[in-house]
């Protein structure tokens, strides 16, 4: 049976299938990006790779400094009224990238559209957590993920005959239909009738534009933890494909099958795995889990540089079976603890805070992991430590985290005495 609210009511029905629907639109034009944007860049815009990487980079430092901002506008004026308008951000965002023509406008329309993409996620949660409650909350996410992921396969499938036809008219249309999907999402998203609470004092006097999350160094801790662990994301699309291709025997065709693994073990698990997330040590015992998985994962991927070509091959399956199982683990950590630590008025700036540690992983992730693989089967070594310190600072970190906090004081307004001027 699904969880009911109050009334006897599906509390997720109807707003958790507009919300699936959101995500397989934005995943499918995200898919479609994805595959063809490189390309079109390149030999459509006639960027250099020196270019596109100094813009792709300066596109993610103005998406990590948007966040916290988005986060702060979401509490005052509402997670869904500012979703809607970074889908119509990220809309107009892609509609002008497909018509940029020099490397100047490339890197302002792709800083653009990047704060939007970054600023988004921890709005969708937020919005799904001003709906949801307890299991359902990570119930929904784990849906979201999966669709996504389904998104984004058939995004890369529709992209296949586009990218064959090898014309401008054709890379500019991927770019027009992911434009496309953010108005429709938009518009599905202002069906989502998102319940009124009555905030208290505490909340009224947290309520401003300061962003106190950065000043909580508890918080803060379980954020730099959970970025460590984010590090499976370019594990997957950066360190093992280099991996594969330079330091084991494995063939190189190989390659697209363990994505096609990952991608299905996600779509497969990740709904089973959320079951039972809320109760009481989950979150803590979740992140312990994903760390030690990603720590044997280092060690797979280590010894898969010695045997042959079918050693090597069952070494990398278990080394993508064992990262995917941390993956979804961090995951649904990722979902209950924002939610469940941030202060109350200040949910989507909290949420927003911890989306920093994924931001400064898809910055600096591609870096260490490249390294990692540089260094042979040491680095794999070097960070199978690291992912083991990530679980072991995990309990202290979490108890630390769970003590209470002290509530603000609030001032009472001083009442003015009788005959006492204005």
């Amino acid at each position: 049976m699904r969880p009911r609210g109050e009334n006897g009511a599906s509390r997720g029905g109807r707003p958790g299938r507009v919300f699936a629907v959101v995500s397989l639109l934005d995943s499918l034009g995200t898919g479609l990006y994805l595959a063809g944007g490189t390309v079109y860049f390149v030999q459509g815009v006639g960027l250099s790779p020196a270019q596109l990487g100094l813009g792709l980079a300066l596109a993610g430092g103005a998406g990590f400094l948007a966040t916290v901002p988005v986060g702060l506008l979401a509490d005052r004026c509402g997670a869904r009224r500012v979703l809607i308008g970074l889908q119509l951000w990220l809309a107009a965002a892609f509609t002008a990238l497909a018509f940029v023509r020099g490397p100047l406008s490339f890197a302002a329309v792709c800083c653009l559209m990047t704060m939007a993409e970054r600023s988004a996620p921890p709005m969708i949660q937020a919005v799904v957590a001003d709906l949801m409650r307890g299991d359902e909350q990570v119930g929904a996410m784990a849906r979201i993920r999966t669709v996504r992921n389904v998104g984004y396969a058939l995004g890369a499938l529709l992209a296949t005959p586009l990218m064959a036809v090898h014309e401008l008219w054709a890379f500019r249309a991927m770019l027009l239909g992911n434009a496309a999907s953010y108005v429709v999402a938009a518009l599905l998203l202002r069906t989502v009738a998102v319940p009124r609470r009555a905030a208290g004092p505490a909340a009224a006097a947290r309520r401003t534009w300061l962003p106190r999350g950065l000043g909580d160094r508890r918080f803060l801790a379980v954020t730099a933890l959970n970025g460590v662990l984010v590090l499976h994301q370019t594990m997957l699309n950066v360190g093992l494909p280099l991996w594969v291709v330079r330091r084991t025997s494995a063939p190189v065709a190989a390659i697209p099958l363990l994505f096609a693994l990952n991608t299905a073990l996600v779509i497969g698990l990740q709904i089973r795995f959320s079951r039972g997330a809320r109760e009481e040590g989950q979150s803590r015992r979740s992140l312990r889990w994903a760390a030690w998985l990603l720590a044997a994962t280092g060690l797979l991927l280590a010894l898969s540089a010695g045997p042959g070509r079918a050693g090597a091959l069952v070494l990398l399956v278990l080394a993508v079976g064992t990262l995917t199982a941390g993956e979804l683990w961090q995951s649904i950590a990722g979902w209950a603890l924002p939610v469940d630590h941030a202060p109350e008025g200040r949910r989507a700036e909290y949420l927003s805070v911890f989306n920093l540690g994924v931001t400064v992983q898809a910055v600096l992730g591609p870096v260490a992991v490249t390294a990692v693989v540089g260094l042979g089967p040491a680095g794999w070594l070097l960070l199978t430590a690291v992912f083991t310190g990530a679980a072991l600072l995990t309990a202290p970190v979490l108890r630390a985290l769970e003590r209470p906090r002290p509530l603000p004081a609030v001032v009472a307004p001083r009442l003015q005495r009788r005959g006492e001027s204005t």
